[in-house]
């Protein structure tokens, strides 16, 4: 989920919660590193910090500021006498804490029922496949072209479809077809011509 709210690939999380992330952002419970709202923001801050090649000491020293006083309005920090950050939170928390609340309300709509499509992420009261929906937008569908093959296809289900399918990926191989384990009911054979 950190991935999506935060629009970094999972990896460079990990990395940085294993290279320069307080422990304050973060919780390891089961094996499993969870963030708190803070890190996802600091995981959006290096992503930005990246591109304008702010170095990683410079860019963990931001960090610890960050986790002592999170409502400050500007971070300033001298990294040598020659230069010196300014870093302005406020617009990357309300982004992060406005993907959150999306996520938070994608989860409401989403279920993930045994007996309707295999258990597959549907939205709830429909058999609307989320990872269908989102795959759809990828490549690059719009609202109304979906909202007319899905009539109970709502413009929040279409918001929310992208942002439940990066938070949670289909893992491991497709399910083969019931019909593959099945004998055929008939068999034909023909000779071909030459």
């Amino acid at each position: 989920m950190a991935s999506a709210v935060s629009g970094g690939p999972v990896k460079a999380i990990y990395k940085l919660a294993r290279e320069g992330l307080p422990k304050t952002f973060f919780v390891h419970s089961h094996s499993k590193l969870f963030l708190r709202p803070g890190g996802a923001v600091c995981a959006r801050l290096d992503r930005e910090l990246a591109k304008v090649d702010v170095p990683v000491d410079a860019r963990r020293n931001l960090f610890c500021i960050y986790a002592t006083k999170p409502s400050a309005v500007r971070i300033e920090w001298e990294a040598t006498k020659y230069a010196s950050f300014v870093l302005k939170p406020a617009h990357f928390e309300r982004e992060v804490m406005r993907k959150l609340k999306a996520y938070r309300d994608a989860t409401k709509l989403v279920v993930e029922d045994p007996a309707v499509q295999n258990g597959a992420a549907t939205f709830e009261g429909t058999r609307i496949l989320v990872h269908t929906i989102a795959g759809l937008l990828a490549q690059g569908a719009d609202a109304d072209e979906l909202k007319e093959d899905y009539p109970a296809l709502t413009n929040r289900m279409v918001e929310v479809a992208p942002l439940y399918a990066k938070a949670n990926p289909r893992r491991g191989r497709p399910r083969s077809p019931v019909w593959r384990s099945q004998t055929p009911l008939a068999e034909t054979r023909s000779r071909r011509a030459s």
